[in-house]
């Protein structure tokens, strides 16, 4: 009788243990999820800023071409113009 309530209190304790090691890695589990969740908000966050900034570069490149262009067309029409009436005058 004695080996059995030996080998059933050496059970227990190790069952204690297994749970106590359970919990720690479910401790830890939670705590590694928690910081994946806070790496990719601040990732997410500095991607939209990234993004934002993108945007806000592009739409100051376009207008700055747009200007250009229309600049460069009004050029090329007096330029032809001129030809035309140089021609014309001749």
């Amino acid at each position: 009788m004695a080996n059995i309530e030996e080998r059933v209190d050496k059970l227990e304790v190790k069952v204690i243990s297994l749970e106590q090691q359970v919990s720690n890695v479910t401790t830890k589990l939670d705590m590694f999820i928690d910081e994946s969740r806070a790496a990719r908000e601040r990732q997410d966050a500095d991607m939209r800023e990234f993004r934002d900034k993108h945007d806000s570069d592009m739409r100051e490149i376009r207008e700055s071409l747009n200007s250009n262009v229309r600049n460069m067309n009004i050029t090329v029409i007096i330029g032809i113009a001129a030809m035309v009436i140089a021609v014309l005058l001749k």
